[in-house]
């Protein structure tokens, strides 16, 4: 009986692998951490603070249900403040659960769910080392990474020089929908020779009205603007520069003329990485950041430089200085760390 109760159970496994196999499921993930020192800090409690981290963990599943139908689920888990569980441990949240319907019409893909916004897909690939840094509108909070709703992506031509991307979602990154209010994205990418591309990108979030100091209800909308230039030859170099614009009406209080006006800030990232041997290479990135222009010294800088020991195609070694200078008398915030990198 024991025999008969071993071979159901290794035809059922057998049979699981079989199936996944047949409809060609993809595992993969991807981790990267680091020893760090907060060599200085503008909060004095944190200088000196050291220790090793997770900054992030993939886990990814990739189904094709079948030539027409694709989907994704992923998880992810960090020991960001925000990513924490209630007792403190390390949280996992659902980063991607989407579903796509490839060609839903010639040369253009349907996706439903939550996915990545339009907004830095395209530079984070160009800067190429996420590992590092986020790209700067992900660092400085401009646009979600995520957001759940409905997006048709493609291309112009045949050729693939000329691609779009079109979004409209709930404007809530990856939790739940909590008013009417959505956000509408686009991008242009456009690959006029070979290895040098740009883009141009906008969205508008129809964020819930404001009362002005009359008690008025006001418009409280946002439109953001970023346009990215990259040059970039496979294992050899990357250079680019991306900017964003701003705008959100009636969120600045002009004290001087007793009302709300709009807030309008800008920033520019200059990044490169150059390949050294098949090995090495060094990387460098600076940003400029000014969240409001009708304020005086309320912006900063980030300083980035690091050497990437290539030891393996997948894996990385990264010794690494994050500095971020401020316009105002805050102390500068200068981290250094060896950073591991490696995906499966």
């Amino acid at each position: 009986m024991k025999k008969v109760l071993y071979f159901l159970f290794a035809a059922v496994i057998f049979s699981g692998i079989a199936s996944a196999q047949d409809n060609n499921p993809k595992f993969s993930g991807l981790m990267f951490g680091d020893y760090f020192y907060n060599i200085d800090s503008h909060d004095t409690t944190k200088k000196d603070l050291n220790g090793f981290q997770f900054r992030r963990i993939y886990i990814t599943t990739d189904y094709a249900i079948s030539e027409k139908f694709d989907t994704r689920f992923r998880l992810e888990a960090d020991q960001g403040s925000g990513s924490l569980t209630a007792g403190g441990k390390i949280g996992v949240m659902v980063k991607d659960a989407w579903f796509k319907w490839k060609n839903i019409f010639q040369g253009s893909d349907f996706v439903f769910g939550l996915s990545p916004t339009p907004a830095f897909d395209v530079s984070e690939a160009a800067w190429g080392y996420r590992s590092l840094e986020k790209t700067i509108m992900d660092f400085n909070g401009i646009v979600s990474s995520r957001d759940l709703g409905i997006d048709l992506k493609g291309k112009f031509n045949e050729q693939g020089t000329m691609k779009y991307w079109v979004k409209i979602g709930n404007n809530s990154g990856n939790s739940p929908e909590v008013n009417k209010y959505k956000r509408y994205y686009g991008l242009l990418q456009f690959i006029p020779i070979k290895n040098f591309q740009f883009t141009v990108y906008g969205d508008y979030a129809s964020n819930p009205q404001i009362r002005d100091l009359n008690n008025e209800l006001k418009d409280h909308g946002t439109f953001t603007g970023a346009v990215m230039l990259n040059v970039k030859e496979k294992d050899k170099y990357s250079v680019g520069v991306e900017s964003f614009y701003r705008s959100q009406a009636n969120n600045y209080y002009n004290a001087s003329s007793n009302t709300l006006e709009s807030q309008t800030g800008y920033g520019v990232s200059v990044f490169a990485w150059v390949g050294l041997t098949d090995m090495i290479r060094i990387v460098g990135r600076f940003d400029t950041v000014d969240p409001n222009t009708d304020v005086d010294k309320d912006g900063r800088n980030l300083i980035i430089g690091a050497l990437d020991f290539r030891v393996d195609k997948n894996v990385s070694i990264m010794p690494n200085v994050e500095a971020l200078t401020y316009q105002s008398d805050l102390a500068n915030d200068v981290t250094g760390r060896v950073t591991l990198f490696y995906q499966f």
